[in-house]
């Protein structure tokens, strides 16, 4: 299916995207699809692949995409199903909580993973976290023996995406021959290309200093914030959760005085951290920390409970802002049927 490993054939070390690729690591290529035709055709060609090499397969696609799918899968086979509106709600999360999960899972197999991060009708806000969450794979991921086929629109998806598409995948698929992607990027190339400034908060924005004596203070602060604007109770636990973890991380690993900033905007709720420091490490977040590593959790939970995080260094200042979509703003995703859901997976042997 895919000939070589997942970095661009012949490249060699740059800018620390760890390429050239190891032998048997990461293979990651992206498929075009014209229809629902082209959608199951693709999705049972790779799942076939994988049967036929006895991998185990994950097919991780958006809610009104499951029922599609559902008749290509067998659990006996080893393929599993996800709904990738619930474990890809923050793209952040993507990498460790689905990709790095399944390798784990599978000590010494390779695995195999095809899904739709980005699909017609996803918020627009998401777009260019979901080019990120692309570029890390081929950063975070270079040495698993994974192989990961990702699924776009040819049609109804934004300006730019083709040319977002091939940047980020170092093979392009058309009529069953992977190809070398003759635009694809380093990794860290791409996500500066992607770094855009933050607008300012609001000028009537909760603000509040961080201080080790004051994290109780912030958190019914930012509470207040939330419950007036109709977050969900159990949403705003995740808030209080999440804003402690930045502040914590603001007072232990910043240089000087942080701030935190809280309010409601298109729908959103948004807070932020900002304080002296630089986050420097572009996995922050993305990949756990090693084990017994005692820092480097804080974020990665942060990614977890919140629907899009933005990290933005800026003249030695480090910004983190958070944001959770409000139910106002938030609209079902299409169900075609009941599905037997558990933590965004779809269990095949209940279908």
């Amino acid at each position: 299916m895919v000939n070589g490993a997942g970095g661009r054939p012949g490249s060699g070390a740059t800018e620390g995207d760890r390429s050239p690729f190891p032998q048997g690591g990461l293979r990651h290529d992206a498929l075009f699809y014209a229809d629902d035709r082209d959608y199951r055709a693709a999705v049972e060609e790779f799942v076939e692949a994988g049967r036929a090499a006895g991998e185990p397969v994950l097919v991780a696609v958006p809610t009104d995409r499951l029922h599609l799918v559902r008749p290509l899968l067998d659990p006996l086979d080893g393929v599993e199903l996800a709904d990738m509106a619930l474990i890809g709600r923050n793209p952040a999360t993507i990498v460790a909580a689905t990709l790095r999960a399944l390798v784990h899972r599978f000590p010494g197999r390779r695995v195999r993973v095809i899904g739709e991060s980005l699909w017609p009708g996803r918020r627009p806000a998401a777009y260019r976290h979901c080019v990120e969450h692309e570029a890390i794979i081929n950063l975070g991921l270079a040495d698993q023996p994974l192989t990961a086929r990702c699924l776009f629109d040819r049609s109804r998806l934004p300006a730019g995406t083709v040319g977002d598409v091939a940047q980020t995948h170092p093979w392009l698929v058309s009529g069953g021959v992977a190809r070398p992607s003759v635009d694809y990027r380093p990794p860290l190339a791409v996500l500066r290309r992607l770094v855009r400034p933050l607008p300012p908060p609001p000028g009537g924005a909760l603000t509040e200093p961080v201080r080790p004596e004051g994290l109780a203070a912030l958190r019914a602060a930012v509470a207040s914030v939330a419950e007036a604007a109709g977050l969900a109770e159990e949403r705003v636990d995740d808030l209080r959760i999440a804003v402690t973890e930045l502040a914590s991380n603001a007072l232990s690993h910043g240089t000087g005085p942080a701030v935190a900033r809280c309010w409601v905007a298109a729908g959103e709720l948004v807070c932020e951290v900002s304080g002296p420091g630089e986050l420097a490490d572009p996995l922050a977040g993305r990949i756990p920390p090693p084990v017994g590593s005692v820092r480097g959790r804080g974020l990665l939970l942060v990614h977890r409970l919140c629907d899009l995080v933005d990290v933005h260094v800026a003249a030695g200042v480090t910004t983190v802002r958070l944001r959770l979509e409000l139910p106002v703003a938030r609209v079902p995703a299409p169900r075609s049927a009941p599905d037997a859901v558990q933590g965004g997976f779809v269990r095949p042997a209940t279908l």
